[in-house]
């Protein structure tokens, strides 16, 4: 369905996989983690207990890679007899370390885009996880002189969507979200009042699976480039 791109004079975006990689590398560190439970159980039975501890603690310790570690930690412990334990736990600070400080690789074309968007839009990034991780990715990202706000929330909720708005001294209708999850960027942001774009990403974490409505009221683009001929 297309935007109303005349009413559109905010856009945010969603950072982790709408504007560089980061599923992926989560994948590779589950994999990882499993080789610690080889022998003791099947790397997709490890894999879902590790997923199965981080819905446990997302109340507790929230999204990111810090979270993750510590998932992985409670997992493996529960896994690994006690005197492999301390082995495992340094390893999994190992991986969780080197989570943390990947490179930030942006996704093709973000870069061109936001610079095309870039003084005739106001753009926002709008995020969840750790303050930290987050902050340090969009600097190392290069893209932060893009844009005119920054929020990283614990959740993202119509009502956090809405505080956003009034923040930004935006209309709902005003706004466009533009993400990769429907669950966390586009449903919410849609039911706080703005318009939406959605990215799908190839890597999805499980949490934020979501089935696709018969009939969209959102924008689906395959890149972000394609956000172009509708906004300019």
């Amino acid at each position: 369905m297309p935007i109303h791109a005349a009413n559109v004079r905010y856009v945010c975006f969603d950072a982790d996989d709408t504007l560089w990689k980061n599923e992926e590398f989560y994948r590779q560190a589950e994999q990882q983690f499993a080789r610690l439970a080889a022998g003791r159980m099947p790397p997709a039975q490890a894999i879902e207990a590790l997923f199965n501890t981080e819905m446990d603690n997302l109340a507790v310790f929230g999204y990111g890679a810090k979270s993750f570690m510590l998932s992985m930690v409670q997992t493996a412990l529960q896994i690994v007899p006690p005197e492999q334990a301390a082995p495992a736990v340094q390893k999994i600070l190992r991986i969780g370390r080197e989570l943390i400080l990947h490179p930030v690789e942006l996704l093709p074309g973000v870069r061109s885009t936001l610079e095309k968007l870039a003084g005739k839009y106001h753009l926002s990034v709008i995020t969840k996880g750790d303050l930290l991780d987050q902050e340090r990715k969009l600097k190392n990202s290069g893209l932060l002189p893009l844009f005119n706000h920054v929020e990283i929330v614990s959740e993202k909720t119509p009502a956090a969507y809405r505080a956003l708005f009034v923040r930004l001294g935006a209309k709902p209708a005003e706004v466009l979200m533009v993400g990769n999850s429907l669950k966390s960027d586009v449903f919410p942001a849609m039911e706080a009042g703005a318009q939406a774009a959605y990215l799908p990403c190839a890597c999805n974490w499980k949490h934020e699976e979501s089935d696709e409505p018969e009939q969209p009221a959102y924008l689906k683009i395959a890149a972000l480039p394609d956000l172009l001929p509708v906004l300019l």
